[in-house]
């Protein structure tokens, strides 16, 4: 995923279009590797600011999850819209700190291309949900059997009783010998 700018450079405000698509294997998260199971495809702009490369377009894409409650694998669409501003790394000692860069948003790139690879798995990751199911009104899996709710409902005894009212119950019950 890599654009030239080489011809950006020569004018002020120069704009270049891009759309191209890959197929990656997996998105690896810090917790886990995500199969992607449709190609990745990128579509946007590069502007040239004057001091830096403006990159803005949206990534689409779907990736494999496996639902937290019925642990059944689905199919999650992904549309991210990016935004990412590069400025040259022609001189390390004058490009400033990491630190610096990252608190004002800025990605470096060298020469004549900028890699928006690192740039698009970041956008992927962040737009994952915190708690992955597979549709909003998952019932999940029987406690007891495994059987999993969305399928079919399990012949298991499902007594629900609060914890803090237990104590309660054994006290309302008949003790042995008593009837």
């Amino acid at each position: 995923m890599k654009i030239g700018v080489s011809s950006l450079k020569t004018g002020f405000s120069d704009e270049l279009e891009f759309d191209f698509q890959e197929k990656w294997s997996y998105l690896g998260t810090a917790s886990a590797k995500l199969p992607v199971v449709a190609p990745v495809r990128v579509q946007g702009k590069v502007t040239n600011t004057g001091k830096s490369m403006l990159v803005e377009g949206k990534v689409v894409t779907a990736l494999q999850l496996t639902c937290d409650r019925c642990l059944a694998a689905y199919k999650f669409p992904l549309k991210v819209y990016l935004q990412e501003e590069y400025v040259v790394n022609s001189d390390p000692a004058q490009a400033g700190s990491r630190d610096e860069l990252e608190a004002e948003n800025l990605r470096l790139y060298k020469g004549e291309i900028i890699d928006l690879q690192p740039a698009v798995e970041e956008a992927l990751t962040i737009a994952l949900p915190m708690k992955s199911l597979c549709h909003e009104d998952c019932r999940g899996l029987c406690p007891r059997c495994g059987q999993n709710f969305n399928e079919a409902q399990c012949q298991c005894e499902t007594e629900t009783v609060d914890p803090r009212l237990a104590v309660l119950g054994k006290l309302l019950s008949p003790k042995e010998g008593e009837s």
